[in-house]
């Protein structure tokens, strides 16, 4: 099961074409009035990957690029 949080985060992906910059997410939360810190974005994004609904890689230190894997209708 996906916490709500982490549903957020999906479907601001799904809008944004199923990738983007982990920056550009916490832009769109805070957009959307969920004031999240980087430790709990990256908390919910390494949830999000080991259950297989994403991919995170790393550009460098800092910028990471958050990626779709499939599309798992399970969560609407």
């Amino acid at each position: 099961m996906v916490s709500d949080f982490c549903s957020q985060i999906l479907d601001i992906l799904r809008r944004n074409s199923g990738k983007m910059l982990e920056s550009v997410l916490l832009d769109n939360l805070k957009n959307r009035g969920i004031n999240a810190t980087q430790r709990e974005v990256r908390r919910a994004l390494l949830k999000l990957e080991v259950t297989g609904y994403i991919r995170v890689t790393s550009l460098d230190e800092e910028r990471k690029i958050i990626e779709l894997v499939n599309s798992k209708d399970s969560l609407a």
